[in-house]
């Protein structure tokens, strides 16, 4: 099903830390700040790689051994832009057919400071809207939970 009249979901946060920092820890630390509940695995994760280059593979690892595919890389441009395809359905299966864009800006505003622009298109053709609504939500503790962690850390190479 698809539905086009189904909004984007729009996030912004501001983060201390270099634009280089801000997209580094996004791209590559996933572990430290994504929450641990927020996954499609029977188990919980024991990793989650996201490889560093256009058609680089988005997914997690399990206790019990399996992999989970959340997407992959649609665009990378660091430290300024990634685009991702997330392949989740509105049952919260991977759907290898089904892309929906998550596209995060990092956009300096100081040698120490990054406006995170985060958007997530094309929802309409997940179906479920009750799913929509809760992944705005979920968004939204997602990007508090980087920005906290980011803000807690000791710079990467900044």
């Amino acid at each position: 099903m698809n539905n086009p009249n189904i909004p984007p979901i729009k996030k912004e946060v501001v983060v201390e830390a270099s634009q280089m920092t801000a997209f580094k820890v996004f791209t590559e630390k996933m572990d430290l700040w994504w929450p641990p509940t927020h996954h499609i695995g029977n188990t919980p994760v024991t990793e989650t790689v996201l490889e560093p280059n256009v058609n680089g593979h988005w997914y997690t690892l399990h206790e019990d051994g399996t992999r989970c595919n959340v997407g992959h890389v649609l665009e990378w441009d660091p430290y300024a832009l990634i685009v991702l395809a997330w392949q989740i359905n509105g049952d919260y299966k991977y759907d290898p057919n089904l892309i929906t864009e998550v596209e995060v800006r990092f956009i300096p505003e100081g040698s120490k400071t990054t406006k995170v622009k985060f958007e997530h298109k094309n929802l309409g053709r997940m179906g479920g809207s009750k799913a929509i609504e809760s992944m705005d939500y979920g968004w939204g503790l997602i990007l508090q939970l980087y920005k906290a962690h980011i803000e807690s850390q000791i710079p990467i190479n900044s």
